[in-house]
C-alpha cells in the first residue's frame, strides 16, 4: 500500500486564520448586537422607574454616563441615538452645550500644569507638586479633577499609577 493512494480524491477542507477570523467577527458582532439591547433595555428602565419625570434629570446626568459607555465602545451616532432615545439625545446636546458655556476659568496652579504637560506630555501629582510645592496633595489633585471636567485633560491610570495628557 502506498502513502499516495486514494490521494486523488481526498478533499481539502480550508482552514485557519480565515475561517477563525470570520467566526471572531461573528462572535464580536452577537456580542455588539447584545451591548446596544443592554444598554437600550437599561435606558428603557431607568424611563419606567422615573415616570412621571424625565430620566433625564436625574442628579448625576445619567445621560452623560450612556454617552461615555457609547464612546467608550465605539458607537456609531446612529446607535448611540438609538441607545439613548430621542429625549436623551435632546439632553445630552443640552448638558454639553451648558457645560461649554459654565466652563470656569482656571487658577494659577492649573495654568502651571498646563504647561508642565505641553513642555513634558504629561503630568501626574508628584511632578505637580515639584511645579507648586507650597500646595496640598489633595487641592493639587482637585485642580487636576477640574481640569479633566473641564475637558482641557485627560485621566489615564489608577491610583499611583494615574497621569493626565493633554485631551484631544
Amino acid at each position: 500500500m502506498s502513502v499516495f493512494e486514494g490521494f486523488e480524491t481526498m478533499r481539502l477542507v480550508r482552514t485557519g486564520p480565515n475561517l477563525r477570523q470570520t467566526a471572531e467577527r461573528h462572535i464580536a458582532a452577537i456580542h455588539h448586537r447584545a451591548i446596544l439591547t443592554r444598554l437600550r433595555q437599561f435606558r428603557e428602565q431607568l424611563e419606567r422607574d422615573m415616570a412621571p419625570e424625565p430620566w433625564t434629570v436625574l442628579e448625576a446626568p445619567m445621560v452623560l454616563l450612556l454617552a461615555d459607555v457609547c464612546d467608550a465602545l465605539g458607537l456609531t451616532e446612529e446607535e448611540q441615538a438609538d441607545i439613548l432615545g430621542p429625549e436623551g439625545v435632546r439632553a445630552l446636546a443640552e448638558e454639553l452645550e451648558f457645560r461649554s458655556r459654565s466652563r470656569m476659568p482656571i487658577n494659577e496652579r492649573q495654568v502651571k500644569a498646563l504647561e508642565c504637560v505641553r513642555e513634558h506630555g504629561r503630568i501626574n501629582l508628584s511632578m505637580y507638586r515639584a511645579v507648586c510645592p507650597h500646595w496640598s496633595d489633595e487641592t493639587l489633585r482637585l485642580d487636576l479633577v477640574d481640569l479633566v471636567a473641564q475637558g482641557l485633560l485627560t485621566k489615564n491610570g489608577a491610583k499611583r499609577g494615574t497621569y493626565y495628557v493633554l485631551a484631544e
